[in-house]
């Protein structure tokens, strides 16, 4: 494809193993919330950042330091995220605080900063990391879903703010092995995720995948995962 690609939260989990699929082919600026998070990865064609950005002050610093390496760019994955779960009433303000930061505010903010960069390209795309937690009722996943909404509602006025000019789309995913279940389990791997990104950006205008939703074929559907605390 042959693109220049920033992916947000790539050091592990989804972001980093779509990194790892699309880096044979493209030009990548790779993020992680430190820059130690890469030491023990090698990824190809890769430029790395490392910005804590539960600190607002560091979005400008990593688009600074982007806009250092390169003058545009074709594709913006927002990966970067948290998962706490709790009953909200056990929900500490910190945690609340920095999955907003983190999840919702920081995304944003990355958007509007590199939406010049992504104009400068012949095929811009940004794709948002949703969740299926957007769109249900899981118990404990209260603060996490409201982020995730909010990603959702955002993607879909952004895209038709900027129709024409930059594709938005958002991947909804049910449950995702990012911390190392057993093998066989019955949930998405990283590498599903990865795959639905590559298929999501190799489409040609004016194709558009607005969003998609991803989950196993044996997945639960309910108020509780398998995850959730009791009530």
């Amino acid at each position: 494809m042959d693109k220049k690609i920033c992916i947000t939260g790539a050091s592990k989990g989804i972001g980093l193993a779509e990194a790892q699929l699309l880096s044979k082919d493209n030009e990548m600026y790779l993020h992680a919330s430190n820059p130690s998070s890469f030491d023990k990865i090698s990824i190809p064609n890769s430029t790395l950042f490392g910005y804590d950005f539960t600190k607002m002050e560091n979005v400008d610093l990593f688009v600074e330091e982007l806009q250092q390496k390169t003058n545009s760019l074709d594709v913006l994955v927002n990966n970067a995220g948290l998962m706490f779960i709790e009953k909200f009433s056990d929900f500490s303000d910190k945690d609340i605080n920095t999955l907003i930061t983190l999840n919702l505010h920081a995304q944003l903010l990355v958007t509007k900063k590199l939406i010049p960069l992504l104009l400068k390209s012949k095929d811009p795309h940004i794709i948002f990391m949703s969740s299926m937690s957007a769109k249900n009722r899981i118990v404990g996943e209260s603060v996490y879903a409201a982020t995730k909404a909010g990603i959702m509602q955002f993607a879909h006025v952004l895209r038709n703010e900027l129709a024409g000019k930059i594709r938005v789309s958002t991947i909804h995913s049910w449950g995702v092995n990012t911390w190392d279940d057993k093998e066989g389990a019955e949930i998405l791997t990283p590498e599903n995720i990865a795959e639905t990104l590559e298929f999501i950006i190799s489409r040609k205008r004016p194709f558009l995948v607005e969003s998609i939703d991803l989950g196993h074929e044996s997945h639960w559907n309910g108020a509780s995962a398998p995850w959730s605390p009791e009530v």
